[in-house]
């Protein structure tokens, strides 16, 4: 690639933020390996081999953490721990011995062979959070390899000579670590998802990130100038000095808006003219509770529980159940959380639940979420119990996942208050305050909310699920994610239209979708008639920021306006000009792509 060439690649903005600097490409795609088959006395040593490097693998990545925790804190480095984890779960390390004992394969095709086919379990599944887990898989057993192997790249032992944006294949959370010690100005890779482990050790260490840009290794060139905008998930290689005097304006206001933004961010959101607005939290781990009171927030909107089913052979039980939402339960100025009830599916861990049939042909419309529950009531009680006895140590509440009608909403309901007989009768303290809400995801859901508001305590409207099944588009399926569209019309017409129907009937009612998540989104959200937003951690401290720079007269102008528009393209256009009148600078349209 000439060093004149100027060109543009698009990826997810993952970590937000500009970076402009010089590219350095530490990696390219993952090294492959023969299969060998080894002499029957030979097997034994090749496992012993494999055990030695999975030891090294888990040294290395605990220096790193004992390294970064300084720096990150105890809120972060959970993701590190979850990539130890990896290196010791039987369903991973024992499938990868089990290849080299029955087969007498090398420990690098057996590491290779194991950690491909536990990614293509995780790609295959519908939700986003859980293909992106695939990357995990597959970067413990590249670590491992690395300690098998020369590994192609070390972020430990490479130099980068100077400032630089990072370009790889691929990096894991533990490489995103080590190589912020070095002077790393941004982070660019040809894979990976917004909610993948090194999207958010990238946004927890302050480095712009664009990941899932294809072919960004093979496309740039060490040397190359690169601009980085991890907000617009654009890279411009090369760029000319007008541009490269934009985006460095841009980036001194930006940093300028972030320092402002946290520094504020532990006040509580309110528009100019008075109207207070709950900002709860999204949280897939219980050590995330800890970075709570750092940005003001005292509830959590939605807190996963899907992480205790993976990387395991057996079931959690009750107490494991317990304990966990117990440890949420008692988070120190935590004032409620609401746990999801388990939202798996017929493409989630099928073996492990039991249910066998085979795969479904389309899981997304299959047996997953509730129904799932509602088939295996035995672990679905024994979900409700835990959740049911942790209450009793704070404000614990719980919420069904993809509600499609009434009768779901009873039968769960009904489990409920059985568990609470059984748990009457041998004694074991609940709170009697505990409420059960309905996660709004489908249109029939959206559509009979008046009847599910007479059923439950309160709503959460899950935006990402309800945007896919409204406009019956599969946003992980590139051939159709650009038809993904949160301001279609029938998007926004369904939401006003929940809006009013949960304030009719005095229901409380919150949205914990991405859209929460989205400063101009979540404004358009209050002109329609939300007051509770729930939100990632790191996007708290826009949000409030947006919230304090409007006022409720303009936030439902702008809802009218954009209810008004018989296109998403035209409802973007009224959003993108109420931006220039409505919240803060950081709101504002990004430039020209």
């Amino acid at each position: 690639m000439p060093e004149s060439s100027t060109f543009r690649l698009r990826g997810l903005g993952a970590s937000a933020g500009i970076a402009i600097g010089e590219a350095f490409v530490v990696s390219a795609r993952h090294k492959r390996f023969p299969r060998l088959l080894l002499p029957a006395d030979r097997v034994e040593g090749e496992v012993e081999r494999l055990d030695g490097a999975i030891v090294a693998a888990r040294a290395e990545i605990a220096a790193i953490r004992k390294e970064a925790a300084p720096r990150l804190g105890e809120d972060h480095l959970y993701i590190l721990d979850a990539g130890l984890m990896l290196l010791s779960d039987e369903m991973l390390i024992g499938e990868a011995r089990g290849r080299i004992r029955r087969s007498r394969y090398n420990a690098e095709w057996a590491v290779m062979d194991a950690a491909e086919h536990f990614s293509h379990v995780f790609d295959g599944m519908d939700d986003a959070y859980f293909r992106d887990r695939r990357a995990d898989v597959l970067q413990a057993g590249e670590r491992i390899l690395r300690h098998l192997t020369d590994s192609p790249f070390d972020p430990a032992k490479e130099d980068f000579g100077g400032p630089g944006i990072i370009v790889a294949y691929d990096l894991t959370p533990a490489d995103t670590v080590a190589l912020a010690r070095e002077r790393v100005l941004g982070i660019l890779t040809d894979i990976g998802g917004r909610t993948s482990h090194t999207a958010i050790m990238a946004e927890a260490l302050g480095l712009p990130a664009v990941l899932g840009a294809g072919e960004a290794t093979r496309q740039i060139s060490s040397g190359d100038r690169l601009i980085l905008d991890g907000r617009a998930g654009l890279v411009m290689v090369n760029p000319g000095e007008e541009e490269l005097a934009a985006y460095e304006s841009d980036r001194q206001d930006w940093i300028r808006l972030r320092r402002q933004a946290r520094s504020e961010a532990a006040a509580p959101a309110a528009t100019e003219d008075g109207v207070r607005i709950t900002i709860s939290a999204n949280l897939e781990y219980a050590e995330e509770v800890e970075s709570l009171q750092d940005f003001g927030v005292e509830e959590v909107g939605l807190y996963r529980s899907e992480h205790l089913y993976f990387n395991r052979r057996d079931l959690p039980d009750e107490e494991e159940h317990y304990a966990l939402y117990r440890r949420l339960a008692e988070t120190p100025g935590l004032r409620s959380a609401i746990v999801r009830t388990l939202d798996l599916g017929s493409d989630r861990e099928t073996p492990l639940l039991g249910l066998g049939g085979g795969e479904e042909p389309n899981p997304a419309l299959g047996l997953r979420a509730l129904r799932l529950s509602l088939r295996r009531r035995d672990l679905f009680k024994r979900q409700l119990r835990a959740i049911l006895r942790a209450s009793a140590h704070g404000g614990l509440h719980l919420m069904f996942p993809m509600v499609s009608g009434v009768e779901e909403a009873r039968e769960a309901r009904a489990l409920l208050d059985e568990c609470r007989e059984e748990l009457r009768a041998e004694g074991k303290p609940f709170s009697a305050r505990l409420q059960q809400g309905v996660m709004i995801e489908t249109p029939a859901a959206a559509i009979c909310a008046d009847l599910l508001c007479r059923e439950a305590d309160f709503l959460g409207v899950g935006s990402n699920d309800l945007v896919q099944y409204t406009l019956a588009v599969d946003r992980g399926n590139e051939q159709v994610a650009h038809l993904y569209e949160p301001l279609h019309p029938a998007v926004l017409r369904l939401l006003h239209g929940l809006a009013r129907t949960a304030g009719e009937a005095g229901v409380p009612i919150h949205v914990c979708g991405e859209m929460a998540s989205d400063p101009a989104a979540a404004l358009a959200l209050l002109g329609l008639g939300f007051r509770s937003l729930s939100m990632t951690l790191s996007k708290v401290a826009d949000v409030k920021r947006a919230v304090r720079g409007a006022t409720m007269e303009n936030l439902e102008s702008l809802a009218a306006a954009l209810l008004k528009c018989e296109s998403a393209e035209s409802a973007r256009a009224v959003l993108e000009e109420a931006r220039k009148g409505i919240g803060e600078k950081s709101l504002r349209a990004r430039p020209a792509v």
